[in-house]
């Protein structure tokens, strides 16, 4: 009897810990989707306050903003959708939305894009090769993942009392990228 009881006790710990882990899971799910959408919300805003971000149109005048995935194309793909529909004009000049998995090959200095922001956690190397693509394109890589602006995502969101975008000085610096005097100091900053 005491044998079934423990094992009784030991099934109840073992489903109330899966479901702790389940809840906190979703719960970090849940916190992704809300930074993705509000990055993507500042995104444009972001691009915007580059202070030399019209000398990054397309041949035929747009401004190209980049989706990157990696593995889930179909959130790229809603996610540029929902971009699409909320973003006409960055700086009174019309936009184009894309999507890529991978910016470095497909985009060339004369086809670059204006912006890039980053639609999942990407691997070290993954991320490291698209923060060198952009700084190599003096191009703004936006990420709304927590820790990306610390590992060198140009820029990304702060949330703690309010939600402020967050920027990256050391890449700023590498990327040579000029960013507004007031949107810099309202901006969470690291090194």
């Amino acid at each position: 009897m005491q044998y079934h009881m423990r094992i009784i006790v030991w099934v109840l710990t073992l489903l109330l810990c899966l479901q702790t882990i389940s809840i906190s899971w979703a719960g970090k799910a849940e916190d992704q989707q809300r930074r993705l959408l509000l990055g993507l919300n500042f995104f444009p805003n972001v691009v915007a306050v580059d202070e030399d971000i019209l000398t990054k149109r397309t041949a035929s005048g747009k401004l190209r903003l980049v989706l990157v995935y990696r593995d889930d194309r179909e959130r790229a793909e809603r996610l540029a959708q929902r971009l699409d529909n909320k973003v006409r004009t960055v700086k009174k000049t019309p936009v184009e939305i894309a999507i890529t998995d991978d910016p470095v090959k497909e985009f060339s200095p004369s086809n670059r894009p204006a912006g890039l922001f980053l639609t999942e956690w990407l691997s070290d190397l993954v991320f490291q090769k698209i923060i060198r693509f952009g700084m190599n394109q003096q191009l703004i890589v936006f990420s709304p993942f927590v820790g990306d602006v610390e590992r060198g995502a140009t820029a990304g969101l702060y949330i703690g009392t309010k939600i402020r975008p967050s920027l990256n000085l050391s890449t700023l610096r590498a990327s040579d990228i000029r960013i507004h005097k007031v949107f810099r100091r309202l901006s969470k900053h690291y090194e």
